[in-house]
Formats: structure tokens, C-alpha cells, sequence
């Protein structure tokens, strides 16, 4: 394998387990995180299993009143509600399109976007290394976990801070690193990637592009990469529950002249979401094809308006 693909490929890798660390015809927003003032639709789940989905126009201490997407407005009493929340999307003609909970990542890497404090989400990236995430503001998240490998689990640990400097509906701009140590030699140091990456689109349909520097602090000896790797990414949604996701690898070193490919779908529930894809490598007029990839990310918490 040539040297530039190894190397590649091992960033890819770190960069992959980075924190996400922000239409057209009949379709009207329903919650945008640059306003005071939003529409917010509200979910409320019924003990006999049925979800409404609407605008709350009356409540008092024994009934809610509600107005849903088609226009109809009902009744409902509160000892048959097992819970409400607020959710986050736009309308598509009688659809409600609920927002991507897993809109802070391409397939791998981080977006722009950044969580909302009090938000976070479980994941499971190749199914092998798991990572918890937690909004501690609506700008700084935080993220850490273990490798799930025999005789590594708990003996090594990544850690990955994000700050977004800036977020509006249509753009959002960040700067995070990922660290890894091994628990029973802390002295020996950290390395990892220091990165930046912007996204610009709305929730939907979204362009992403950035850099990540590959770097070793404490030990022996430390040092960070001259040559940046590039990645450029996109996202687009296609129907209420599928989204189609691809992210694209640069190497800028010394006699680089390829990189990694990827893309994939996600499919895309209230919480939970799901990435089935394939990964390439491109480069010295031959291609290498293909690894497959199965990504599960669980958000928990409140939604951010």
C-alpha cells in the first residue's frame, strides 16, 4: 500500500471518531435556531400509543388543545398524555419532516453545527468504537469514550472538545480536537488531530469542507503535521426518513496525488439514526473498493429552539 494511503487512511480514522463534535414547493420552516421567535410544533405521544403532531392554541389543568398540521384542531385529556415535546423541522405538504438528530456529522466527521446545551447522543461508529456526547452550551460540546476491542477496552481513550465560533440556519463554523492516551502510561503523552470545518445549507441540504492538522504533545517529544488533510462533504435530504451522505478525503503532503472516498444513506428517525455506506481509496491510477461502514447515533436530551 502506497505510504500516502496508510497515512490517509489513519487520519480519516481519527477524524472519524470527532465530536459533531450549525426548499422548495409547499414547504415553510418550522424552527430556526438564529430567531427569538419560533413556530414550534409539538409532539405529544398518547397512553394508547398515537403521536400528535401540531401547534399547542389552548391548555389549562385537565386539557390540551391543539391545532395539527392538516389544520384540525382537538381535544385532548391530560391524564391520557404520557409525554410532550417540542420537535424541530418543516412541513412538506400533510408531512412533517422532523430535523436530522444526527445534523452535527457527515458519516464520520463533524459538521459545523454544534448540539444544544443539555443536548447529547450515544453512538456506535463501526460499531467498535462508541462515543457519548453532551452539549455543556449551546456552543462548547464534549465527547470521550473507549475502544470496544479485546484488551483495549478501558486501556485506551479518546477525548474530543468542539467549540463552534458561529452558527446562523444557513452557516456554522468550528474548531475541535481529538486526543488519545493509553490510561496505564498518561505520561507518555497524547496524539490526535486538531481540526476546523465549516458548513454552510440548512439542516436539509448542506455543503461541508475542512482541515485537520495530525499533531503529538507531552512524552519524548512533540509535533504537529505541516500538511493539512482535506475533506469536503454534503448532505442531502430526499425524503422524510432518507438522507443521502458523502465525505471525501484529501491528503496534501508531499507526493500525495489521492485520497479517500465515501458516501452512504441515512435513515433517519425521531432520535435514533442510521448510516449504511461505503468507503473507497483513490489514488496512483488504481482504486480500492470497498469498505463497508454501519454507524448508529442515539440523541438524548432537549431539543434546542
Amino acid at each position: 500500500m502506497p505510504r500516502w494511503i496508510s497515512r490517509l487512511a489513519l487520519v480519516a480514522l481519527l477524524v472519524t471518531l470527532a465530536p459533531h463534535g450549525a426548499q422548495a414547493q409547499d414547504t415553510a420552516r418550522v424552527a430556526r435556531r438564529d430567531t427569538a421567535t419560533t413556530d414550534t410544533v409539538t409532539e405529544v405521544r398518547l397512553r394508547d400509543g398515537s403521536v400528535l403532531l401540531g401547534r399547542i392554541v389552548a391548555q389549562d389543568s385537565t386539557r390540551l388543545r391543539m391545532r395539527t398540521l392538516g389544520g384540525t384542531e382537538v381535544d385532548v385529556r391530560r391524564d391520557q398524555i404520557t409525554s410532550t415535546r417540542a420537535t424541530h423541522g418543516r412541513q412538506v405538504g400533510n408531512e412533517f419532516w422532523a430535523d436530522d438528530p444526527n445534523g452535527t456529522r457527515l458519516l464520520f466527521t463533524s459538521t459545523g453545527r454544534a448540539l444544544g446545551k443539555g443536548e447529547g447522543y450515544v453512538s456506535a461508529y463501526f460499531l467498535f468504537f462508541p462515543f457519548v456526547a453532551y452539549g455543556v452550551t449551546d456552543r462548547f460540546t464534549i465527547a470521550a469514550g473507549t475502544p470496544v476491542i479485546p484488551g483495549v477496552i478501558g486501556r485506551a481513550f479518546y477525548v474530543a472538545p468542539k467549540f463552534t465560533v458561529a452558527e446562523t440556519s444557513t452557516a456554522a463554523y468550528a474548531i475541535g480536537a481529538l486526543s488519545f492516551a493509553l490510561t496505564d502510561d498518561v505520561s507518555a503523552g497524547t496524539t490526535g488531530l486538531l481540526y476546523g470545518v465549516g458548513t454552510w445549507g440548512n439542516r436539509d441540504n448542506a455543503f461541508t469542507a475542512g482541515a485537520g492538522w495530525g499533531y503529538l504533545w507531552g512524552g519524548d517529544a512533540s509535533d504537529i503535521a505541516s500538511a493539512p488533510v482535506i475533506v469536503l462533504g454534503g448532505e442531502t435530504r430526499v425524503s422524510r426518513r432518507l438522507k443521502l451522505v458523502t465525505e471525501n478525503w484529501f491528503y496534501t503532503g508531499t507526493g500525495a496525488n489521492g485520497g479517500i472516498v465515501s458516501g452512504g444513506f441515512r435513515f433517519i428517525g425521531d432520535r435514533l439514526s442510521a448510516d449504511l455506506g461505503l468507503i473507497g481509496a483513490v489514488g496512483n491510477d488504481a482504486v480500492g473498493c470497498c469498505l463497508p461502514t454501519v454507524n448508529f447515533v442515539w440523541n438524548f436530551g432537549r431539543k434546542r429552539r
